[in-house]
């Protein structure tokens, strides 16, 4: 963002990303203004299954990793001031989560995860046979060895997102829902605010966070961060007295809330901006989940949905300022937009204040699409 004092910012988009940053601004004493195009919180943010586990994966560098342990480490600090703030309890889970290993591949990636984690000091504890059945009695014959994550785990995130709405409005946010923001205005070569509606709303600085839209925002001299939808559609069940944490394997993962509901997750799919819950998704999820807690089979069914990640061209977030001052990207989050939301909101607080944001955010500067967006005008 550079030195340039300001004391007024637009946050466009009205998810976790978006709520968590208009939230921050405000709290550091900026007067905020926050568009969302449809309803606040209702896009990918409520469709998520609330998973917090920058572990789950992890067996070689990468480029989310700090970030990631970052914001989990942020979490129940988090959790608790937007309880306090809201009213409203995000149910943070901590019980850890289980990785499970359902083949003999998947048990020797288990174990190369578990020697990288213990590598790099992160609490991992490989458990196999009968600790594993004491640890989670309900898993099917089918998964015999797996890895738990003590520290990895999942929040609420429907009430999360309707905490941070409330929290974001109670320091001093103006959330306005049903507005699309069509431009970003540019005078002097800055970013000067937005217009929408046909209406012009200025502003010193600028953050776009409309997720899977936002390659549609631009103006003059802007080329936004490619962005495209990816569809993840979730099963849920319920109510059914396990698991007790969440599980997560190749072929879904469930995540219990504390009224009972078992969420099966997720599809990954390219089918634009299309919503619909398919009879594929569906009976892929459900078999997959009857596999791992055969229990389940006599859970009733409660709903099911799908929700649009917004992914970027590389698969990594665009975070940071863009090529014209006063305008700052925070996007592209795909699965990892609950997990990263107190990070991101903590290092564009930052941006916004000019301050240095503390890490290093070279490999999601939003400015790295711009080569292959030239190539594709020139062409």
């Amino acid at each position: 963002m550079g030195r340039t004092p300001i004391d007024d910012v637009i946050v466009v988009g009205g998810g976790i990303i978006g709520l968590s940053i208009a939230r921050e601004a405000a709290r550091s004493g900026l007067r905020v203004r926050l568009f969302e195009k449809g309803e606040v919180g209702r896009e990918a943010s409520s469709a998520a299954a609330g998973l917090i586990g920058p572990q789950i994966g992890l067996q070689r560098d990468d480029p989310l990793q700090s970030l990631g342990l970052a914001s989990r480490d942020l979490y129940p600090a988090f959790a608790r001031e937007i309880a306090g703030e809201s009213g409203i309890d995000p149910c943070l889970l901590e019980r850890g989560t289980l990785v499970l290993a359902c083949g003999a591949g998947e048990i020797e990636e288990i174990d190369r995860q578990a020697a990288f984690h213990r590598s790099l000091g992160l609490a991992a504890e490989r458990v196999g046979g009968e600790a594993l059945q004491r640890l989670e009695p309900s898993l099917g014959p089918g998964c015999s060895e797996g890895l738990h994550l003590p520290r990895d785990w999942s929040v609420d995130n429907v009430r999360l997102v309707q905490g941070l709405g409330r929290a974001a409005e109670r320091s001093g946010a103006r959330l306005q829902a049903g507005t699309r923001v069509d431009r970003i205005l540019v005078e002097k070569g800055r970013a000067a605010g937005v217009g929408a509606g046909g209406e012009r709303f200025p502003a010193g600085a600028v953050v776009i966070a409309a997720g899977a839209w936002t390659q549609e925002i631009g103006g003059a001299g802007i080329t936004p961060p490619p962005s495209h939808p990816v569809r993840g559609q979730i099963v849920c069940l319920g109510p059914a007295a396990a698991p007790c944490r969440p599980l997560y394997s190749h072929a879904c993962y469930l995540v219990p809330r504390r009224d009972g509901r078992i969420l099966v997750g997720s599809t990954m799919e390219r089918a634009g901006f299309d919503r619909q819950v398919t009879a594929a998704g569906l009976a892929a999820l459900t078999a997959a989940a009857l596999a791992i807690v055969p229990a389940l089979r006599g859970a009733p069914f409660h709903s099911a949905w799908a929700g649009l990640r917004p992914a970027t061209d590389d698969g990594l977030p665009a975070i940071g300022p863009a090529s014209v001052p006063g305008l700052v990207y925070a996007c592209g989050h795909l699965r990892n937009g609950i997990l990263l939301a107190p990070i991101t909101a903590l290092v564009v607080g930052r941006m916004l204040r000019g301050e240095d944001s503390g890490f290093d955010l070279a490999r999601f500067d939003p400015r790295r699409f711009a080569g292959a967006a030239r190539e594709r005008e020139d062409g």
